[in-house]
């Protein structure tokens, strides 16, 4: 059975991400011709290598706290805290505590 992704005009509840952690998983809440936006749940001590994504992109915490590393920089989002990354910007996540990143992708699909 194929996921279902929100589409133009429906309501998707951030909220609901951040206010009940243990039931959540990461899950692709839109996804279009260039945007994509994604529920990342990451577990306490979780390491993501370098990796960079297909075009720019948003980070935002809910909750819990996560180490980003980028830009020959590490900065640590706490709920509330945003990031931004340009096209394809190399970047690392080390998740200190259990938590929950709405992260969102403007891709460069032609």
């Amino acid at each position: 059975m194929a996921l279902s992704h929100a589409k133009s005009g429906d309501l998707v509840n951030i909220n609901d991400a951040a206010d009940a952690p243990a039931s959540n998983t990461s899950a692709t809440l839109v996804r279009d011709e260039h945007i994509e936006i994604f529920r990342l749940v990451l577990s306490a001590g979780t390491r993501m290598q370098e990796h960079s994504a297909a075009g720019a992109m948003t980070v935002q915490c809910l909750r819990g706290e996560v180490d980003f590393l980028c830009h020959d920089r590490t900065r640590t989002l706490s709920p509330g805290d945003l990031l931004y990354l340009k096209n394809a910007a190399p970047h690392a996540v080390h998740c200190r505590e259990g938590a929950t990143l709405l992260v969102t992708l403007i891709l460069n699909r032609q």
